[in-house]
């Protein structure tokens, strides 16, 4: 599926805002940096628990946290690894074509923490990107 297509879907969820960001590939999917397999969505307790009300499945991420999935979204109300202030991740995110996402930087920032073979590249696109943001 491409990009636009995944944050259509998002947008037709109608979801609180204040309440969630997008994180993952999400913030370079919406530069066009990135084509993302699914949507990872950080949340407030209070939207993960309703969403899990809602009929959600929840399931257990590689890394111990738990999350919710529907339609190639998932929504996590933690993020690995690493101790983030989900909130504040919200209250600071950007908003683009009207959808919440996490600054590039803080993407950037669990990429490295996380260092998997995958992340490398995206690392590397990343400041690449910001390099080319800061002498424009």
């Amino acid at each position: 599926m491409i990009n636009s297509e995944f944050f259509k879907k998002v947008k037709n969820l109608n979801l609180p805002r204040g309440e969630y960001a997008l994180f993952g590939s999400a913030p370079l999917g919406i530069r066009g940096l990135k084509e993302s397999d699914d949507i990872d969505i950080i949340a407030t307790e209070n939207l993960y628990n309703h969403c899990k009300q809602s009929g959600w499945e929840e399931k257990i991420a590689g890394s111990g946290s738990l999350y919710l999935t529907r339609d190639e979204i998932e929504l996590f109300k933690d993020w690995k690894p690493g101790e983030w202030d989900i909130q504040e991740l919200i209250d600071g995110a950007e908003v683009i074509d009207g959808l919440p996402f996490v600054k590039l930087v803080t993407v950037l920032k669990w990429k490295k923490l996380r260092n998997k073979e995958k992340d490398k590249k995206d690392i590397e696109i990343i400041e690449k990107y910001l390099i080319k943001k800061t002498t424009e």
